[in-house]
């Protein structure tokens, strides 16, 4: 009786979730199993809850915002950056905004680092702080997309963003939206011939920040080199594989583990690695999140550079978008990435091999690592329990 009044709600529903309804038809269909209705006994729990909505709210509901909300929601819940965009979608964004960058930790928004040059960068605003509001409207059950569109808006518009610090101090900051060109990553050659290498973020030439400095070197020694991955959003993993490459001679350099498949990465072969020894000390903390942490798990299980600071974010998926029948597009995360021998990142995070925290005024993380590249020493093997961990 209910799918015979309800059975347009039945049809909208199958309508809306049909592009990953056909997706996960012909995975399924592949192993021989059951078909979509069997294989997802909860749909027709959600046909009877829409019918019911339509039916009973107290207000009038356009169930088609209500499904396209709900399924962007359902694809968001898996992870931070698994995400859908509807055909049909504005995908238009507003000209400018604040420059920070924000992940999910553990339910919460966290500030990972803020873009230099932007509006953010001069503010009171520290990475590591969380996010409870914006504009005295609290953010929580917000999908990481939800908030960064609300971050955007006109050239000289102002937001207000409430944010609790590691000391649980509350403030407010107000800012004013404007556009900027992002400075992802920076070099120096210091006269010490160390390279201090600093990238908040992995996008379309930061590989080549770190050539430039290694060829701004010609005729000078090479004492060592310190990428400095604090703050760092992630990004790019083809910029991590040329950085990588340029310092690992050979052998995987990340692994991807699927359902059912695990492939390792090997280096690119175009990308000329440095032809000696060199030492290299990777600095991250608690804001070094996705490629950042690849990067450093890399380096660090060919024994080519040490890690100093704090532990790292613990985040590190693979995604794919994947094009339905309608145009739709699910961006899904369908690997993790580990180290170049299996070990584990994701929801583990890496433990530096000196750990130093950070101090109001000074900056002894880059101290130390400055005293390691001048004090080298050969790099034990990582414990197996680290390595596969």
């Amino acid at each position: 009786m209910l799918f015979r009044d309800g059975s347009r709600w039945l049809v909208l529903a199958i309508a809306v979730l049909l592009p990953v309804g056909l997706f996960i038809s012909s995975a399924l269909s592949k192993k021989e199993s059951k078909d979509l209705e069997t294989s997802f006994p909860s749909l027709s729990a959600l046909v009877r809850t829409l019918h019911t909505i339509d039916t009973f709210y107290v207000d009038e509901v356009d169930m088609d915002k209500l499904l396209k909300q709900g399924t962007r929601r359902l694809v968001s819940s898996l992870d931070a950056i698994s995400r859908v965009e509807l055909a049909g979608d504005d995908q238009k964004q507003a000209p400018a905004d604040v420059g920070l960058n924000f992940m999910l930790r553990n339910g919460a928004f966290v500030v990972i680092s803020k873009e230099k040059g932007s509006p953010s960068d001069e503010s009171e605003l520290q990475p590591g702080d969380i996010l409870l509001a914006l504009n005295d409207d609290p953010v929580i059950g917000l999908t990481l997309d939800e908030l960064n569109s609300l971050l955007r808006g006109q050239v000289g518009s102002e937001i207000t963003l409430t944010l609790s610090n590691s000391e649980f101090a509350v403030k407010k900051v107000t800012l004013t939206r404007q556009t900027y060109i992002p400075v992802p990553a920076s070099a120096s050659v210091e006269e010490n011939g160390i390279i201090v290498f600093r990238c908040c973020r992995f996008t379309d030439g930061t590989a080549k920040v770190l050539k430039e400095a290694l060829v701004e070197l010609r005729g000078v020694p090479l004492t060592g080199i310190i990428l400095d991955l604090r703050d760092n959003i992630g990004g790019s993993l083809r910029e991590v594989r040329d950085i990588c490459s340029r310092l690992v001679r050979s052998g995987p350099l990340y692994t991807l583990f699927s359902r059912e498949v695990s492939k390792p990465v090997q280096r690119d072969d175009s990308v000329n690695a440095i032809k000696t020894n060199v030492p290299v000390v990777v600095i991250i903390n608690r804001q070094s999140v996705g490629e950042a942490e690849v990067l450093s798990a890399c380096l660090r299980g060919h024994r080519i550079a040490r890690l100093v600071g704090e532990a790292s974010f613990g985040f590190a998926l693979w995604t794919e978008c994947i094009m339905t029948t309608d145009n739709t597009k699910v961006i899904l995360a369908t690997s993790e990435i580990r180290g170049p021998f299996g070990r584990k990142i994701h929801n583990v995070g890496l433990t530096p091999d000196i750990v130093v925290h950070p101090e109001k005024g000074a900056d002894p993380q880059l101290e130390e690592a400055r005293k390691v590249i001048l004090n080298w020493a050969p790099i034990e093997e990582e414990p197996a329990e680290k390595k596969a961990a």
